[in-house]
């Protein structure tokens, strides 16, 4: 509830702050829009010490451009009242002061002489000159634009046949000459290198201590196939054939091939042979010295 009461005290505090604004307002309108009554009034600055003349407040007379453009306003907007007529005021003129009869005396100033009251002269007041009212022109009618015609549309011409491309006849392609079959598939060259390791220190020379080392190499016609071999190892003990290993070769591989190397500890003298079983072929065997 005090909320509420204060809302209404702010309310009632603009209302009437309005309120006196739109009378202060209203007042400065009413001042504004006060007739004229076609006179001037002026101060007169003080004369007395220059030219020895009364001052005070004294009636001017207005130019007669002033005069006329009041008429004017006066005859376009109408007089408040009917029996209201501008009047021109009077056009004072003053007489000149007679000359002083007493001579001059150095040292002293002579006495101003009584200053001639302006007589009043009356003028005519001119008559208001009506102005007429504009006459409204009439507005000029419109006058409709012809729409042109549209063109017709021009019938499309019909694209002409494209002519048909003879196909290019293909170049024929040379047979290539075939290789000649290498023939069956068999090793042309084939040969083994069989080393034995000394061995160190005091058993150098002996068999426990040495290691028999086997390398091989073949080469084949390119008829491709695959190259079965074993290495075959011969001591006082008799012959020991080692597992059958392979080679893959393609067709016209003629390059050199190694062959698995084989490698152990022989318990005497002896020597060691690559044999190839397919294709069939017989390398002379290699031998070596131990105690």
């Amino acid at each position: 509830m005090p909320a509420l009461w204060t809302q209404i005290k702010k309310l009632a505090g603009f209302t009437g702050v309005g309120l006196a604004l739109l009378a202060v307002f209203g007042l400065v309108a009413l001042a504004a829009l006060r007739p004229l009554d076609g006179y001037a009034w002026v101060t007169v600055p003080p004369l007395a010490p220059d030219y020895r003349l009364d001052a005070g407040l004294t009636i001017q007379p207005v130019s007669d451009r002033v005069v006329a453009e009041a008429v004017k306003d006066q005859a376009i907007l109408g007089p408040a009242d009917s029996s209201q007529v501008p009047v021109v005021p009077p056009i004072l003129t003053a007489a000149a002061p007679p000359a002083p009869t007493m001579a001059a005396t150095p040292g002293k100033r002579p006495a101003p002489a009584p200053a001639a009251q302006p007589t009043p002269r009356p003028s005519a007041a001119p008559a208001p000159v009506a102005t007429p009212a504009p006459t409204p022109s009439p507005s000029p009618t419109p006058v409709a634009t012809p729409q042109p015609s549209p063109a017709p549309t021009p019938a499309p011409t019909p694209a002409p046949t494209p002519t048909p491309t003879p196909a290019p006849t293909p170049t024929p392609t040379p047979t290539p000459t075939p290789t000649p079959a290498p023939g069956p598939f068999k090793i042309n060259w084939a040969g083994e290198l069989v080393t034995l390791g000394p061995g160190q220190g005091q058993g150098q020379g002996k068999c426990a201590n040495s290691t028999v080392k086997a390398n091989g190499t073949f080469i084949t016609n390119g008829a491709g196939g695959t190259v079965s071999y074993q290495w075959i190892r011969i001591t006082s003990a008799g012959r020991a054939p080692q597992p059958v290993q392979s080679v893959v070769l393609a067709v016209g591989d003629k390059g050199f091939h190694a062959v698995k190397p084989d490698s152990w500890t022989p318990s005497s003298s002896g020597s060691e042979q690559l044999v190839f079983i397919t294709p069939a072929y017989s390398v002379s065997a290699q031998s070596w010295t131990c105690r």
